[in-house]
């Protein structure tokens, strides 16, 4: 009996085996094709972290920036201080005709205010100019963003390989393509203030979202070392990421639903020909009640238009101050819900939302100062370090 016993063991042994090299399978290829790219998530970070060049791997990258506008030199210090190569189109003073042009023939009914006439006119330009300049690829950014000081050296990096895995191509020059060729993506949402999978008047967070919601989306999930602490997040943010389960120090790059605000955004020559003759013209059709520029690209992509994905938390968010549309209104405008409910923690961390380590507080300008200009490169950025009282990086 002992003998029989014994014979049996070598093939339970191997039934065994072939049952965790089984499960083993089933549960890799799970992941793989759920919300995990199909690579070790802990070697994610430091196999993608060669810095970028100087347009973030983008045609070019361009702003923008109104006539005298006083947010623009701040932007070129950081642009330069962080290594970025900028171009800022020069824009018109916009008259009164330019805004009931836009309107015609409906001024009466227009529901689309003078600041946001002229903002809508000011992209309009950049990406006329972009189309001049042949360039494949753009990111566009309005002059009041801000970023982290690792933005160009680990966090695009990351976001670009998480572009990548999500593209359909077979192969991909990653030197060429960085974020995948221009038939993966129409529009990359970089800088915004939240993909919130509906409109924010619906409830946001926990209790409204639920992790179902993204996995019903083409998603990937991909740890940021530079990533806030859910604490440190703006409150929509904090709540979002928690209810979809998303890990402390990750990122979770999407299929757009609902995208507010073009704080900075990515799109291709395609796109940009779209947007100026048929998403976004520079005419008011009052029967879509579209009611700002952003709202048009929005629509645009929640209704499939085109194909964008969303990257949360975003790598650029605009700067607490008087905006372009606000200041030119004769009323006060209401601050937007996600700013306010931001507005405390931008107070209290002194640095815009979900932002780790950027350029508002004002360390890291230079003002032409260029023994100051090569501290910040060399000893700030260079080696990651925020070095703002009372934390160091």
């Amino acid at each position: 009996m002992l003998a029989s016993r014994a014979s049996r063991l070598p093939s339970l042994y191997a039934l065994l085996f072939i049952a965790l090299v089984t499960l083993f399978l089933y549960f890799h290829s799970g992941a793989s094709s759920s919300t995990r790219p199909n690579f070790p998530i802990a070697s994610y970070a430091s196999e993608a972290t060669a810095a970028t060049n100087a347009t973030l791997g983008f045609g070019g990258l361009w702003a923008v920036s109104g006539p005298g506008s006083p947010r623009r030199d701040h932007l070129e210090q950081a642009a330069l201080a962080t290594g970025l190569e900028l171009t800022i189109p020069t824009q018109p003073t916009w008259t009164d005709e330019d805004v009931d042009n836009f309107k015609w023939p409906n001024k009466s009914e227009s529901e689309v205010t003078t600041g946001t006439v002229k903002a809508w006119l000011s992209h309009h330009v950049v990406l006329r100019e972009f189309l001049k300049s042949g360039q494949e690829t753009a990111l566009i950014f309005e002059d009041d963003v801000d970023w982290d000081i690792r933005l160009k050296t680990i966090q695009v990096p990351l976001a670009q390989r998480a572009a990548r895995s999500l593209g359909k191509s077979k192969t991909i020059d990653a030197t060429l393509y960085p974020w995948g060729t221009p038939k993966d993506w129409d529009l990359l949402y970089l800088g915004h203030c939240g993909d919130y999978l509906n409109m924010i008047t619906k409830g946001v967070g926990v209790g409204h979202h639920h992790p179902s919601d993204l996995e019903a989306l083409p998603h990937v999930i991909y740890e940021d070392p530079t990533m806030l602490n859910h604490t440190d997040l703006h409150p929509f943010t904090a709540s979002f990421l928690t209810a979809l389960t998303v890990p402390e120090q990750n990122r979770v790059f999407h299929h757009s639903v609902w995208p507010l605000c073009t704080f900075g955004y990515a799109i291709t020559r395609s796109t940009a020909q779209r947007l100026l003759g048929e998403l976004a013209p520079p005419k008011e059709d009052i029967h879509k009640h579209i009611t700002a520029y952003d709202a048009a690209i929005l629509t645009a992509c929640r209704d499939k238009h085109i194909l964008c994905y969303t990257l949360q938390p975003e790598l650029f968010h605009h700067m607490e101050g008087e905006s372009l549309i606000a200041g030119e209104e004769t009323e006060p405008v209401p601050r937007p819900p996600v700013d306010e409910a931001g507005l405390e923690q931008v107070k209290w961390r002194k640095e815009t939302s979900n932002i780790g380590c950027g350029f508002w507080s004002g360390e890291f300008y230079h003002e032409g100062d260029k023994s100051r200009l090569a501290y910040v490169q060399n000893e700030v950025i260079a080696k990651g370090q925020c070095l703002k009282p009372p934390r160091h990086l």
